[in-house]
């Protein structure tokens, strides 16, 4: 764990993640904790017998290829993408000071200025999430709050990028 991750206590991490800090949606909804949410979601992943990597690898793999293309959309095998670009980014509650400098956990934020969708054309499943998501999940295990809009169920992630 590098210093990013571990400047904040728990209760720092909460109060930034909270709606209208960091983000107008926050990543926590105002009476959620970050640990319940944490080790809820340790259990699905184990329960599914899959890695936080392989979940952020498919989804960077699906948002490199869209951001990439000039529509900013593209289709990987069963899965269509599609990205919406913004100007600036989005920083990530762990940064170690969120006023001057992304987050460099795990080799940083690749993606934190877009929203993508993605649907899986066999299923129909679809789901909508922020770039940010990718070193969230892959980096400090966090799909954000279950009160949050930009939650990403790991379950229902899992589904729509057929991993399990």
């Amino acid at each position: 764990m590098d210093s990013d991750s571990a400047s904040k206590s728990t209760s720092e991490l909460e109060a930034l993640m909270r709606p209208g800090v960091l983000s107008q949606a926050g990543f926590l909804g105002p009476h959620e904790h970050l640990d319940e949410v944490l080790a809820h979601d340790a259990q699905t992943m184990a329960e599914l017998g899959l890695t936080y990597e392989k979940i952020a690898e498919k989804l960077e793999q699906l948002l490199t290829a869209a951001e990439k293309a000039r529509s900013h959309a593209a289709e990987i095998g069963n899965l269509k993408v599609v990205v919406q670009v913004y100007p600036g980014f989005q920083m990530c509650p762990w940064s170690s000071d969120i006023h001057s400098h992304q987050c460099t956990t795990g080799g940083g934020v690749q993606f934190g200025s877009l929203d993508w969708s993605i649907i899986n054309k066999r299923t129909g499943d679809a789901m909508r999430g922020s770039g940010l998501a990718v070193h969230l999940i892959r980096d400090h295990h966090f799909f954000e709050g279950f009160e949050s809009p930009y939650r990403i169920d790991p379950l229902k992630i899992a589904r729509v990028l057929e991993l399990v």
